[in-house]
Parts: structure tokens; sequence; C-alpha cells
């Protein structure tokens, strides 16, 4: 009897992104590693300022996200957001890394 035998790989490869975090990340409660953990690796590969959100849920701990991104949207509104659309996905041995676009519209009456 013959068994023939096929092996196919598929990659995409790329260039590492340093920095390997651009917004912002959501841990989740049992995540293999912790915020303090985390936000010492961020300093130690990033220099801008990441705010720490802490979360009272049954999947999300924390939110790490970029301090001046919190000018545009409100911390509450970021909370909102990431229970609303990003827990649903992720379970809570987990982090999820996300881009963030935020826009701002502004107009003046005169």
């Amino acid at each position: 009897m013959t068994i023939d035998r096929k092996t196919h790989i598929s990659a995409q490869v790329g260039e590492y992104a340093i920095p390997p975090l651009k917004d912002m990340l959501v841990l989740g409660k049992q995540a293999p590693i912790g915020c303090i953990a985390m936000r010492r690796a961020i300093e130690l590969l990033i220099t801008a300022t990441y705010a720490h959100i802490e979360i009272e849920d049954d999947v999300i701990s924390d939110i790490l996200v970029r301090q001046h991104l919190l000018k545009r949207v409100s911390r509450d509104g970021l909370i909102d957001f990431v229970l609303t659309h990003v827990k649903p996905m992720m379970g809570a041995d987990e982090i999820m890394h996300a881009e963030l676009n935020i826009k701002v519209f502004l107009s003046e009456g005169m």
C-alpha cells in the first residue's frame, strides 16, 4: 500500500514593528502577562506615555491606551467602546491590540 503525503505551508511575512503597540491594549482578567509587567515592557520599548485604565468586569481587567488619545475621547467613552465592541470578541485569557482611528469634528458659528 502506498500512502501519499502532501504538506503545504503558507505564511505572510513582514517586518516586525517597533514599537509592537500603537494605540491600545485590552488585557483579559486571566491574561498570561499582567498589567504591571506589560507597562514595564512598554516603557522599555516605547517613548510615548500610556494611560492605565482599570476595569471592573468579568472578562477585561485593564486598558492601556496612549495618553494623548484621551484628549480626543473621554475615558468613559473609551471604556464604553471597549466593553461594547472589543469585549464580545475576546476571552479572559487574551490580550487584544487595537489601532484606534479617532476623528473629532469641530464647527464654530459666528
